[in-house]
């Protein structure tokens, strides 16, 4: 059974882009969590644990959460059938850098545990999951770049494999000098359900130009 994304949202600086509608935009061209917190305001995102989260975290948890508006039904799937499989090319640099200033000088040796907890890409991946409780086949791959080709393959073999019913698909990437999102929800098709967008690369790569 073919696939199909039932929503989209695509993040990157000071814009917001939903099925392909620009959404949100910031003309002050604010810093990264300047523009985050007005992105979490305007989609009237509640969830306090947020500002604690790194940056990475950050971006991919705003944009899980857009995607997630309108599509509550997800959250009565069974939760061990619902997957979140991401993409990035930078890992966990930003938070590492931030970690190696608490430990570099022996002098001054003040490892923190709470930068530490995010020194792993998938941490990014496990908030989206607390938030929503789901349990399904979850992993982060390491990619120069988004590989389009490579993710609808890996999760349409999860899906052919009845490992999971939906998921939450995508890229998350972030660096002192830039960040982007690109992420999806992912479902079986339905014969009953209407404008389907077909979640193969050529189509991906038609979304995302």
């Amino acid at each position: 059974m073919e696939s199909s994304i039932s929503k989209y949202c695509i993040i990157k600086p000071n814009e917001v882009i939903v099925d392909g509608e620009i959404q949100f935009t910031n003309a002050e061209e604010s810093e990264f969590g300047a523009f985050m917190k007005s992105v979490y305001k305007n989609y009237n995102i509640n969830y306090p644990k947020y500002f604690k989260m790194d940056n990475l975290c950050k971006i991919a948890f705003i944009a899980s959460e857009i995607i997630m508006q309108g599509n509550e039904h997800i959250k009565e799937t069974d939760p061990v059938k619902v997957g979140v499989i991401m993409q990035n090319s930078h890992s966990t640099i930003d938070t590492d850098s931030k970690y190696v200033e608490t430990i570099i000088d022996k002098e001054n040796y003040f490892p923190s545990p709470a930068v530490f907890v995010y020194t792993l890409p998938n941490v990014m991946i496990g908030e989206i999951c607390i938030r929503n409780k789901f349990q399904g086949e979850n992993t982060c791959f390491i990619s120069k770049e988004f590989d389009a080709e490579f993710l609808t393959e890996y999760v349409d073999a999860l899906m052919n494999s009845g490992k999971i019913d939906a998921c939450i698909a995508g890229w998350a990437d972030y660096t002192e000098s830039d960040f982007s999102a690109i992420m999806f929800l992912v479902e079986k098709n339905k014969e009953n359900k209407k404008d389907n967008i077909s979640f193969k690369p050529e189509f991906i790569k038609r979304l995302i130009e």
